[in-house]
């Protein structure tokens, strides 16, 4: 008889609650039932790696678009419409104009001009087999029971099923939206009028038979009651056990664009707060009502973030995310492999769950597109990780000071518009990203965005002040664009307890936060944060009796707005500054009012202007740093926001979906000065070549058992980024480092993700190199080899998680038993303990 297996511990990183798998019809060729066991067989045989990890895998059907929730009639041999197509489903005209269509692209490419014989996607639809299956309920509810069984004999785990519902003309065709009843399409001045179902739509009556409204549909239901009440019963007879809403539905009234019924792309319009909120509200009371909570709701949410949200059409998220609802928060947005915004998708996710509903968020990833014909982790990302790496790195800070991670994954979807399931896909990603979630955070990064939930929806709730949160979170997206590595979020309100648990929380930390309003809980919170000689950068307008004024030598007067040349005053080391131009435009209605803040006559205190405006013979303030008497450093920048699709000719002279940048020929990115900040700080990245890109490198950094993990993203890898700790220059592992100027210099490599556990603190220009040896050795656990050094100063931080003797060897010669061992300077400093070792020539050896 066999011996029990052993019990191996996984890893904390690795520890999954749940996979969400996402798959189409299109890999069923036919409605064979041997050809349904044999794909959903190969589903969990090329996902059983990463499966392992989980203590449930959920199988999220894209059928069509949802419509067959809506048009069943509770016939189970009736066949039903799905989505068999590449290409939008529901045909529609995209208009010639600059405009941008659902996709992400500007629908000009889609003209007559462009697309003469209008063959594009974009312009009508195909079969994506000649002879696609055909499938009834019956073969739906089969489906979803096997998955179950076979999913459940081969895992050993639970197996979930669940049904997705879309508001566009994309997926499958829908009769319901765009011919019974186009009633519940956005109208008046939407974005997507026409082709959008509107959470708040109410329907007309309609004498056919549904599975839940044998009489018809009364006039005047909502769609949240039908939708709830249909998709009841549907669950009932086809198994399925939770909902998915797609593209914002049930988020704001205009879910993919910037303006919405608060903000018309020119002014604000707070007076509308209250009834929109009522409306979208008014959406998942009647959805709950008739669908009962044992039905889990898990959401996209929207492309943007929630102070956008709020700003343009009064999000009630706060609210959303009551436990009556049940609801996920929303995921990361998948737009980033679309237009390369990743610094939207960072900080809109975390302003998502700074607060959130459940025990756990959910990370999500784009593999296919089972309609659109393109596999973004092929093409788009061209099999590069980032957008597993720089999500990876993203954690919250829970009230008890505990570091929190995604522990639901999301793959969108496993099949492509083919029904092909590529083998190397699942195999690539799942190393990718148990490599990211073996160095996955464990503790608050460098910088924390301290996210004022309360006070973004009281602001719009009750101060009327939309203008406010929809400036602030829009900046951070720019702030993330460029090279500041944001990626740990709290609650602001939990910040207060979180001292408390922690009191070591502020040491070595910079807190992110807008300027709150004068006398706010808010406010206290960060004033006692300086107090506790916490760090804090703060941004956005301040209120001419705010007390920060006086800590930043800043005053209040007039609001200006237009073109300003800027100057800079302080630029990190090497940083390009010379390509980049020197006007800032600063709009009023997205930069939350005028640019007021100047220098004052006479400052209290060691104040130092960054970076100063100028426009005829007034001048201002765009960025400022100060050094308080308590030891405490505060920073500020103003954040002005412009953008390049702006047409005040227009009716609606920004609609989005997101903001154009400028041309940074002659715009300097007011982002940018928020890492200027960080580098007068202590926190140094400069960029010193771009390269082709048109964007900077991202980059993030976050804690892993008391090292550094550096990740970034280069969108050419030619482009440079040099980068220096307070603690030295960072020596990233497996990797040969130029360090000039005491920074280290990144590029090469367009995804990359390193642990960093040593520093040169000072020491010459030249390439070191950072790696792990073979142990080889006889409880020995870890061996770091440096080499390249020259007169070098090594500041090493030591792994908690070990408990042997730790040994340091100059100039090592295998086997490491005998030479010139050191005796190291042990030092304490925000960061852990460090073991410093000084004049270093050639290569050292820490052993552990």
């Amino acid at each position: 008889m066999n011996p029990p297996s052993p019990q191996v511990p996984v890893p904390p990183g690795y520890q999954l609650r749940d996979i969400q798998l996402e798959m189409s019809l299109k890999p069923f060729f036919d409605n064979s039932p041997a050809t349904r066991s044999a794909v959903i067989h190969e589903v969990f045989e090329q996902w059983r790696a990463l499966a392992r990890h989980a203590e449930s895998v959920s199988i999220l059907l894209w059928i069509g678009d949802g419509s067959e929730i809506l048009e069943y009639d509770g016939v189970m041999d009736r066949a039903f419409e799905w989505g068999r197509y590449q290409g939008s489903a529901n045909p529609h005209e995209w208009k010639a104009s600059s405009k941008s269509n659902t996709d992400g692209v500007s629908s000009h490419v889609w003209s007559d001009k462009n697309d003469p014989h209008r063959n594009g996607l974009h312009r009508r639809s195909y079969l994506y087999r000649e002879t696609p299956a055909e499938f009834t309920f019956e073969w739906l509810a089969a489906l979803v029971a096997d998955i179950k069984r076979i999913g459940g004999k081969l895992l050993g785990i639970p197996i979930y099923v669940g049904e997705t519902f879309d508001i566009g003309p994309e997926f499958a065709i829908s009769r319901f939206k765009y011919l019974w009843h186009p009633e519940i399409l956005a109208g008046g001045n939407s974005l997507f009028k026409g082709q959008f179902i509107s959470c708040e739509a109410i329907l007309h009556a309609d004498d056919r038979a549904y599975a839940a409204f044998p009489q018809g549909i009364p006039e005047g239901t909502t769609i949240g009651r039908f939708l709830g009440k249909q998709a009841n019963r549907f669950f009932q007879d086809m198994g399925f056990d939770f909902l998915w809403l797609s593209n914002g539905f049930g988020f704001a009234l205009e879910p993919w664009g910037l303006v919405g019924n608060l903000f018309d792309g020119l002014h604000f319009h707070p007076e509308a707060a209250a009834g929109t909120r009522s409306r979208i509200l008014g959406f998942w009371k009647d959805l709950r009502a008739e669908f009962p909570v044992k039905y889990p709701i898990r959401t996209r949410g929207t492309n943007l973030c929630t102070g956008i949200d709020l700003g343009s059409d009064a999000s009630p998220l706060r609210e959303i995310y009551d436990p009556a609802f049940h609801v996920e928060a929303p995921v990361n947005s998948p737009w980033a492999a679309l237009d390369g915004d990743f610094g939207i998708e960072l900080s809109g996710w975390m302003s998502h769950i700074a607060r959130h509903p459940g025990d756990t968020f959910r990370f999500r990833y784009y593999l296919h597109d089972p309609w659109w014909k393109n596999s973004p982790y092929l093409d788009r990302y061209e099999r590069n990780p980032h957008d597993i790496f720089l999500p990876s790195a993203i954690s919250r800070i829970r009230s008890d000071g505990i570091t929190e991670i995604a522990r639901d994954i999301a793959f969108l979807t496993i099949d492509d518009s083919d029904g092909l399931m590529p083998l190397a896909v699942p195999n690539e990603v799942t190393a990718h990203l148990l490599r990211a979630r073996e160095f996955a955070p464990d503790d608050a990064g460098p910088l924390v965005w301290a996210y004022p939930f309360d006070a973004f929806h009281d602001l719009v709730e009750k101060a009327g002040q939309p203008e406010i949160p929809f400036h602030a979170d829009t900046f951070v997206g720019t702030v993330i664009n460029d090279s500041v590595p944001l990626n740990t979020v709290m609650d602001l309100r939990d910040l207060p307890q979180a001292l408390q648990a922690r009191p070591d929380l502020p040491s070595g930390r910079i807190f992110l936060s807008p300027v709150p309003a004068a006398g706010s809980v808010e406010e206290k919170t960060l004033l006692s944060l300086l107090r506790k000689v916490g760090s804090l950068l703060l941004y956005g307008p301040i209120c001419g009796d705010s007390p920060f004024l006086g800590m930043l030598g800043l005053e209040v007067g007039e609001a200006l707005e237009g073109d300003f040349q800027l100057t800079l005053h302080h630029v990190p080391p090497n940083e390009d500054v010379e390509s980049v131009g020197r006007t800032v435009r600063h709009t009023n209605f997205l930069s939350a009012g005028g640019i007021a803040e100047y220098a004052a006559s006479e400052p209290a205190g060691a104040h130092h202007h960054l970076a100063t405006l100028q426009c005829g013979d007034k001048k201002r303030v765009a960025a400022t740093y100060s050094k308080l008497p308590c030891g405490a450093q505060i920073a500020w920048v103003r954040g002005s926001l412009a953008t390049a699709e702006f047409d005040p000719g227009d009716p609606f002279p920004i609609r989005g979906p997101i903001l154009k940048p400028m041309d940074d020929s002659e715009f300097f990115p007011c982002g940018r000065l928020t890492r200027f900040c960080l580098d007068a700080m202590g926190w140094h990245a400069a960029i010193t070549h771009r390269a082709s890109a048109s964007r900077t490198p991202y980059l993030t950094i976050h804690r892993h058992r008391n090292a550094f993990v550096y990740s970034g993203y280069h969108l050419d890898e030619n482009a440079e980024l040099r980068l220096r700790h307070p603690l030295g220059a960072p020596l990233p592992t497996f990797r040969s480092t130029p360090v000039v100027d005491g920074a280290s210099e990144i590029s090469g490599t367009r995804a990359w993700s390193h642990e960093v556990r040593i520093f040169m603190e000072a020491g010459e220009n030249g390439v070191y190199r950072s790696r792990f040896e073979p142990p080889v050795g006889f409880c020995v656990y870890r061996r770091l080899f440096v080499s390249g050094c020259r007169k070098a100063t090594l500041n090493f931080l030591v792994d908690p998680g070990s408990t042997l003797p730790i040994r340091i060897l100059r100039d090592p010669v295998f086997p490491y038993l005998a030479g010139d061992f050191v005796n190291p300077e042990v030092i304490s400093t925000p960061y852990g303990p460090v073991l410093r070792v000084q004049n270093v020539e050639g290569s050292l050896l820490v052993e552990w």
